[in-house]
């Protein structure tokens, strides 16, 4: 059974629904990390209850924000529905990313309490309050506490922020897009219509929990009765592995971005015997050249449905989705289309403050339910970002500006993804901003200027450094180390004396790009 309309109101939140799906599946697994350890919805209900009531004892209230460094385990998922329920928003943060960048972001969000790996201990700010649990089933924290349900999950208001989710920012500096109650729980609503999820429906957990797709994969399962698989980083990385386990857990719905079909493309396990039990494949985050899933449809068969979705971390995971159908592949050039705008959203196509004609290029701005409610703690990228609707001068609407450039095929009626006004990319399903690579370039020894471009073909990002003397390679790929994370590191370096100027005294990205690429 789908959530439904009926159920909204000021004063009805996530946490509500949630009791209503416990109610409805008590015994069903809720979470399976192998055939043998399962989190039944009951346990995963009463396990939260246990963990507000430990967060409220650490002197938390509604608002506070409540830090997790954790991977996929019991006490990751049953702190977000702890989160949920007493009204202190959650984030996440990479154990593997830069000390400059978690403290950046511990910083930005001043958590009441950081769960952690014991390992990352000793990279955190020691006057946090840290938190180590250990092991998979009910963690130590919660014993003792009462199970039964939260007399605070009534008094979070759909307004208020559910969780903090980080992206790169342009500045150099994360920013993390805030979500309220209300945006999780259109969200919610409209991902379990639009794709039929039922309680037989086994997920996939492959995103990473610091990463916006992760909304998808844990709140429409949690909130339709179905059953959630975490897939581990090693997993993951192991193509084998990683089939194996899709086949051993039946799992029935897929989410990544699409390099990780790509790779499993790439390994040769994309056949029916691993694949065959998935009902949907979604995809997400980049884009999927139609040559490779034109291939991957060949190879899985036309029992699988597939999705292509799009949207900014800002609005709640996704704005739009396409179900891709064998006509997309008449034409193998190029990537599928966006689609159309989910329910959600209304879409403005503008050039400045004017719409674009039918079929021209233009900005998307997006308003709606979904629309987040800004960045946490940074004012003015908000201001930037969250705007008065131009079209609109009787009365207040704010909408976001993506950055994202489309246009309307006034043929079939579809949003096609052109480009981006700014310098942000998507890469390995991460929406990275060139410019914060730039300014982490600028603080390493000898580097005088750089440029940051991304060549979209080869899926590689390429930095060009000035310097009066060359630095050496390795030296500086390990202090950019200390600054960036994994994903962000140039593919390649090239060096330059000075970088061109354009008429204006500005880095001449253009000539960069004719020279190298981008």
């Amino acid at each position: 059974m789908s959530p439904t309309r009926k159920h909204f109101g000021h004063h009805y939140n996530p946490s509500q629904l949630f009791q209503e799906v416990v109610q409805r599946y008590v015994n069903r697994p809720a979470i399976a990390f192998n055939l043998n350890n399962r989190v039944t919805y009951d346990e995963l209900d009463r396990f939260s209850n246990q963990a507000g009531r430990f967060l409220l004892k650490q002197g938390l209230r509604k608002g506070d924000c409540v830090g997790l460094c954790l991977e996929k385990s019991t006490s990751f998922y049953i702190l977000v529905l702890a989160a949920l329920k007493i009204g202190t928003p959650y984030f996440a943060l990479d154990p593997r990313n830069p000390a400059s960048r978690i403290a950046s972001i511990i910083e930005q969000c001043r958590p009441g309490v950081i769960f952690s790996q014991k390992p990352l201990v000793a990279r955190l700010d020691a006057t946090t309050n840290l938190i180590c649990p250990e092991g998979s089933d009910l963690p130590e924290f919660c014993e003792g506490y009462s199970d039964q349900p939260l007399p605070e999950m009534h008094t979070v208001c759909g307004s208020d922020p559910a969780y903090i989710m980080f992206t790169s920012g342009s500045t150099g500096t994360p920013k993390g897009a805030v979500m309220s109650h209300d945006n999780l729980l259109h969200f919610i609503q409209w991902a379990a219509a639009q794709y039929g999820f039922t309680p037989e429906d086994v997920h996939t957990h492959l995103n990473p929990v610091y990463f916006d797709n992760s909304v998808f994969d844990i709140f429409s399962t949690f909130f339709t009765g179905g059953q959630l698989v975490p897939f581990a980083q090693s997993t993951i990385l192991n193509p084998v592995a990683l089939a194996r386990r899709l086949k051993e857990m039946s799992c029935t719905v897929w989410f990544s971005v699409p390099s990780l079909l790509l790779f499993a493309q790439v390994m040769k396990v994309t056949s029916p015997e691993y694949f065959g039990g998935l009902r949907k494949i979604i995809f997400g985050g980049e884009g999927f050249p139609k040559v490779k899933l034109s291939a991957l449809m060949d190879a899985l068969g036309k029992n699988i449905e597939y999705h292509n979705v799009s949207g900014p971390t800002e609005c709640t995971c996704i704005c739009s989705t396409y179900r891709v159908m064998e006509a997309d592949f008449d034409d193998l050039e190029g990537l599928p289309p966006m689609g159309s705008l989910i329910p959600n959203f209304t879409g403005y196509i503008l050039d400045g403050n004017a719409p674009v004609e039918p079929g021209q290029t233009g900005e998307l701005f997006l308003s709606g339910p979904c629309v987040g409610l800004g960045y946490y703690n940074q004012i003015e990228i908000t201001q930037r970002a969250f705007v008065q609707n131009p079209l609109n001068n009787s009365y207040r609407e704010i909408i976001y500006r993506t950055g994202d450039l489309v246009r309307l095929n006034p043929d079939d009626n579809k949003l096609y993804f052109v480009g981006r006004k700014d310098l942000q990319i998507k890469h390995m399903g991460y929406r990275i901003e060139l410019e914060e690579i730039q300014h982490a370039l600028c603080l390493c020894h000898g580097v005088d200027e750089s440029a940051v471009l991304y060549r979209q073909a080869q899926g590689e990002i390429i930095a060009i450094i000035a310097a009066h003397k060359t630095p050496e390679l390795g030296a500086l790929r390990a202090e950019l180390a200390g600054l960036i994370p994994k994903y962000m590191m140039p593919a390649k370096f090239h060096f330059l004396e000075r970088l061109p100027k354009n008429a204006n005294g500005k880095t001449d990205r253009q000539a960069l790009i004719m020279e190298y690429g981008g």
